[in-house]
């Protein structure tokens, strides 16, 4: 491995092969040996963080995931910005061994976390369970799934956001790119288990570790407060720049809109916009348009979600 570009790449041989004994990591005695997520694309997802697959040659079959931070362990002289990114991800590591000591196991699962040193230099890193696929992939690749499936979705997801919540955690990069799939039932694929990932933008309720006009998760999914957070912080115009609990809630709005239609809400929305096949369209495109409210004083809160859930769920018999 190396450091380049303020990232961290996988060692290449002149052919673009790995040279695998350049890719690896030893922890408590093992070694393992890291390789890109999609070998036809070489590079790694994330913005702050570069992630891998990694397989150890004794534990044959198991393949696991590693998430290294981009930033280096800052010194006294670092950039104020830089020990914020540090600390960001050192935080992420914090809140999954929380949430897995807590028995959440609808969050990706953290295995173990440690630090490598690359070019004389110190990065921390997590490892954790290897889905088999995430929703957006599922969701675009199969044309098939019912719209009870779609429900029983919807609603294990806000189950799972809102226990986040419970925990006094913001997760704040909801997508369909961060919601993890598993086959229950091996070669079968009978059963499916979802988990949410990626907390690298998590915030406790009274901490976070934000810069001053940052952009927070990504453009499409953004709340409201989020582009005021980006665009108009630093002007310090008096626009709710406060990213919170009903962020949650308007990105979870985006991404029930997805799993039922495949494309994203932009701007103001109507039922005649709302066009997939879907029974019960009008209890659905209600309860979607009061999670993507504008105004926080008019976007409904995890309570308030619950008569729609009971509905849901009476609705499609899930």
């Amino acid at each position: 491995m190396r450091y380049y570009a303020n990232r961290i790449e996988l060692s290449e041989d002149a052919n673009g092969e790995l040279i695998e004994k350049e890719n690896f990591i030893e922890y408590e005695g093992a070694v393992y040996y890291l390789r890109y997520l999609n070998p036809e694309i070489k590079g790694s997802k994330g913005g702050n963080s570069s992630v891998f697959v990694l397989y150890n040659k004794e534990s044959e079959g198991k393949e696991r995931v590693i998430k290294l931070s981009n930033y280096y362990r800052p010194h006294r002289k670092s950039p104020e910005h830089i020990k914020r990114r540090f600390g960001r991800f050192i935080n992420e590591i914090r809140v999954l061994n929380e949430l897995k000591e807590k028995g959440r196991t609808n969050i990706i699962e953290i295995d173990f976390d440690s630090e490598v040193q690359i070019d004389g230099k110190t990065f921390p890193y997590y490892v954790m369970e290897k889905a088999d696929i995430d929703l957006k992939d599922y969701i675009l690749s199969k044309k098939d799934v019912d719209s009870q499936e779609k429900v029983k979705f919807c609603i294990n997801i806000f189950d799972a956001i809102k226990q986040l919540h419970i925990d006094d955690y913001y997760h704040r990069d909801i997508k369909p790119d961060n919601i993890f799939l598993f086959y229950e039932d091996g070669e079968e694929r009978e059963k499916l288990v979802w988990k949410i990932g990626d907390l690298g933008l998590v915030a406790d309720r009274e901490k976070d570790y934000d810069d001053l006009g940052e952009k927070i998760g990504p453009f499409g999914w953004l709340s409201p407060e989020a582009v005021n957070k980006f665009l108009t912080e630093k002007a310090q115009l008096g626009f709710d720049c406060k990213i919170d609990e009903k962020s949650d809630i308007f990105q979870l709005g985006k991404l029930f809109w997805f799993i039922f239609q495949g494309n994203v809400p932009i701007g103001q929305i109507r039922q005649d916009d709302f066009i997939c096949e879907v029974e019960h369209k009008e209890i659905l495109f209600e309860l979607i348009s009061e999670m993507l409210q504008y105004s926080k004083v008019r976007r409904i809160d995890s309570a308030g979600l619950e008569p729609f859930v009971v509905d849901l769920k009476l609705a499609f018999a899930v």
